[in-house]
């Protein structure tokens, strides 16, 4: 399963580019991925079926998340800048959105 994670407003002087917002997000689901694993080894001591809700959360839990771990569910995640919205004689920059798109069909 394809899915584009669009990297919007990258117009803006304030934006962040497309694989810095790809690097934090893979942080942000370490850090939730971590936590959850310490909530269920805390809540389930001795409670058979630890193994599953482990799994659920990815490589165990442990490490660090990347989005390429993803191809083992079969999902490709792409991370791509842009910019949909334009004012006065400026382009919106969706080219690579487009592209994207134009491949997974």
């Amino acid at each position: 399963i394809p899915v584009l994670i669009a990297a919007n407003k990258l117009d803006l002087f304030t934006a962040l580019p497309a694989q810095l917002v790809k690097k934090r997000l893979e942080d942000e689901i370490t850090k939730i991925r971590s936590t959850r694993a310490k909530g269920l080894l805390d809540s389930a001591v001795g409670i058979e079926g630890d193994d599953e809700d482990r799994e659920w959360l990815g490589e165990g839990g442990e490490g660090d998340f990347n989005f390429g771990q993803m191809k083992e569910a079969e999902i490709e995640v792409s991370v791509l800048g842009g910019n949909a919205s334009a004012k006065g004689e400026e382009k919106t920059q969706v080219d690579a959105w487009w592209a994207w798109i134009a491949q997974q069909m």
